[in-house]
């Protein structure tokens, strides 16, 4: 049997981590790595492929989904395939990490039209969500 939370429940906890995003004077922040998913938390074990800065408010929350505000777009440093993203307050603190995959791919926390990015070609948040599996 799997855990379920009423909508309320869902809601609250969307709310929270937006807050979680929103909670320093700057605005909290993706970044995705090319390098092996750390333990929860841990050190990343490189640099981010790019950092994108979420919006301030970073979105809103609708029946327990986050629809994250649309980003500005930045510019990719390196080529790579990209495997995971951390969130992060605009303070650096840890909020959440998640495996990245190709959009669609069951099962994956982020998913990006192509994993595959390229040094000087840009990402951004457009249409991003986030919600209980």
């Amino acid at each position: 049997m799997s855990l379920v939370f009423s909508t309320a429940a869902r809601g609250a906890r969307a709310e929270a981590i937006v807050g979680q995003f929103d909670q320093a004077s700057t605005a909290g922040r993706l970044e995705l790595y090319t390098t092996t998913q750390p333990a929860a938390g841990a050190s990343a074990g490189g640099s981010p492929i790019a950092t994108i800065t979420l919006q301030k408010p970073c979105g809103t929350v609708t029946a327990g989904v986050i629809a994250f505000a649309v980003s500005v777009p930045v510019q990719i440093l390196s080529t790579g395939d990209v495997l995971w993203a951390r969130g992060v307050d605009g303070d650096g603190n840890w909020v959440c990490d998640g495996n990245v995959a190709v959009t669609g791919t069951p099962g994956a926390a982020f998913t990006l039209d192509d994993v595959t990015l390229y040094a000087g070609a840009f990402v951004f948040l457009f249409n991003a969500t986030l919600s209980e599996p």
